[in-house]
């Protein structure tokens, strides 16, 4: 596992289900729900196989899963107005050290992005109903690209909207296709893992895995302290 890097990058880039925000326990439940309402066994691990995978790619994993009759948009739609009344509840949270990542970023006027999948108005939302909108300089979202994670499509747009490298950029991510797309695209990775642990085949990959984002914040801060050492 690759060690921190203590040098000030020039933006972050976040991903936001798993990384910024806590929504995979919800989608989780959602799906546990969904598929007993439809008579299905509810696997917690096929849910855990569609993490970090595009809308189409997940949509194949469920089929392959529970077979050709499985009632996919029938589920999708429920699915989808299910989570809307959790969101609505308030049951969203950011992820511990989130709000802390992104204050100490921006008092040091680091740019901040975001790079998701989601659509950009649930991406909208998710970020407003957490309060944290107006921390990103940048959104990259599923509308804004051709290709999904693990391109590196997201973070190259991401560090282009910010002026920044990609080298020079931060990227945090909590499964195994965003850190490869963040790897593709040069980023310096810090891998969070949240529902999903790191595999094996995955721990060398280039990422320095931390167990959560307050770690991230420690190490920027100490980022931050060397390079005003340096000034002086």
């Amino acid at each position: 596992v690759k060690q921190p890097i203590y040098v000030l990058p020039q933006a972050i880039v976040f991903d936001m289900d798993g990384t910024l925000i806590d929504s995979e326990r919800l989608q989780l439940q959602c799906f546990m729900e969904m598929t007993e309402k439809y008579g299905y066994e509810a696997r917690d691990e096929i849910y855990l196989q569609c993490i970090g995978a595009t809308g189409a790619v997940a949509r194949n994993i469920l089929v392959d899963a529970y077979g050709p009759q499985f009632p996919l948009q029938e589920v999708l739609t429920d699915w989808r107005e299910r989570y809307e009344e959790l969101l609505a509840s308030g049951a969203l949270q950011l992820k511990e050290g989130a709000r802390l990542m992104l204050e100490t970023a921006t008092s040091q006027g680091i740019p901040c992005a975001l790079a998701t999948q989601t659509r950009r108005v649930l991406t909208e939302k998710k970020l407003q109903l957490t309060g944290v909108l107006d921390y990103f300089d940048a959104l990259v979202t599923g509308d804004d690209v051709q290709r999904g994670k693990p391109d590196p499509e997201h973070y190259m747009v991401a560090a282009a909207k910010l002026g920044a490298e990609p080298e020079a950029c931060w990227a945090l991510e909590d499964s195994e296709n965003g850190v490869r797309s963040a790897l593709s695209a040069g980023c310096v990775v810090y891998q969070i893992p949240d529902l999903v642990p790191v595999s094996a085949t995955y721990t060398n990959l280039g990422q320095t895995i931390l167990n959560s984002l307050v770690e991230v914040a420690e190490i920027l801060e100490i980022a931050i302290a060397a390079t005003i050492v340096s000034r002086e």
